[in-house]
């Protein structure tokens, strides 16, 4: 998933992306689902050649792709909604759409898309302002956890894991740092990536611990400690919390460590899948379970409140969208995806 829907608004990783990529192909034209199949036979056409490619789901939409990244050639096809090329002539290539559609189909429904859209980001506006409070409430959650933590014996685990997993390995070369989102908030409740980025992974370790106890932190020490000894790294983070590390992996090691307490559970299900215990270095009896309980409840409903609004966000923003093709000249269209498959290398 490249971008999500966070109390912050919009956050994407699709900048740092781009920067990964050496040739970038951005898409320009009116919301649509026709767009997702474009960015389907890109994918499907490159994997038949034998291309590890990755794809980037829009977080309101399940069935709608955003981007195909062709890891092989580090090409990235990208519906360019909020992204605009920097590097004209460089690597960065603009591709408009428009032209695909049937100027007196647009023209006649224009009127109706127009009303729809200005109507659709009320919905979308209350979701993030309710995002935002879930977020505060999160943060005073935190708080009352704080007393309780040992951090030396935090500090402590984190050694051990570090000597665990990285040893004394020391690559001569440069760290390779990417990033990735985790996952985020849907229609459907919250959503993410752990099997899909974990699948050929041998060793899954798994964070068990409550709000505020530094799982986040945890994480982006591991990372930079393993960047230190020449390893590749992909921090992966949260949908929800613009500064918080959801996972990390380690690729040369076949490695990845996550957080997996609430709401993204996790419990080893498989050989190489192990827990990182935080909750034994927590005094619960330092914990004010009412006020905690209180808390969560209250963080609870405010999440629930923005998945409404955002699911009224996305129904509405379905309508748009088969709105808009409905105005596709089809012979227009298929000149356009045949041109763009031509692109692959």
């Amino acid at each position: 998933m490249g971008r999500s829907y966070t109390g912050q608004g919009v956050k994407n990783f699709y900048k740092e992306l781009i920067q990964e990529a050496k040739k970038v192909y951005f898409f320009k034209g009116p919301t649509s689902y026709r767009l997702t199949e474009v960015l389907k036979e890109i994918g499907y056409a490159a994997i038949r050649r034998g291309k590890d490619t990755e794809w980037f789901y829009d977080p309101l939409h399940e069935d709608v792709l955003e981007a195909v990244y062709i890891i092989d050639s580090k090409t990235l096809y990208l519906q360019a909604d909020t992204i605009d090329p920097t590097y004209y002539g460089a690597g960065h290539i603009w591709v408009p759409f428009y032209e695909t559609y049937d100027d007196r189909k647009l023209h006649d429904l224009a009127p109706l898309i127009r009303d729809k859209q200005i109507a659709n980001e009320v919905w979308l506006t209350k979701g993030l302002q309710t995002l935002s409070r879930a977020k505060v409430i999160h943060d005073e959650w935190e708080q009352l956890i704080l007393p309780a933590i040992d951090w030396d014996g935090i500090n402590a685990l984190l050694e051990t894991v570090k000597k665990k997993c990285l040893g004394n390995v020391q690559l001569q070369k440069k760290s390779d740092v990417t990033h990735r989102l985790m996952g985020s908030l849907t229609p459907v409740g919250a959503q993410d990536t752990l099997k899909s980025i974990s699948k050929n992974l041998k060793s899954r370790l798994y964070i068990k611990g409550l709000p505020g106890s530094g799982k986040s932190s945890f994480m982006k020490k591991f990372g930079e400690a393993a960047k230190l000894q020449g390893l590749d790294i992909r921090f992966i983070w949260c949908g929800l919390d613009a500064n918080s590390v959801d996972g990390i992996i380690i690729p040369e090691l076949q490695l990845c460590m996550v957080d997996a307490t609430s709401p993204h559970v996790y419990d080893p299900e498989r050989e190489g899948d192990e827990i990182v215990d935080f909750m034994s270095h927590i005094n619960q009896e330092l914990l004010e379970d009412k006020k905690i309980a209180e808390v969560r409840q209250r963080y609870s409903n405010e999440m629930e409140l923005a998945q409404d609004y955002i699911s009224t966000y996305a129904s509405d923003s379905r309508t748009i969208r088969m709105l808009y093709d409905s105005t596709i000249d089809e012979e227009k269209w298929t000149t356009f995806q045949n041109e763009m498959i031509s692109t692959i290398e």
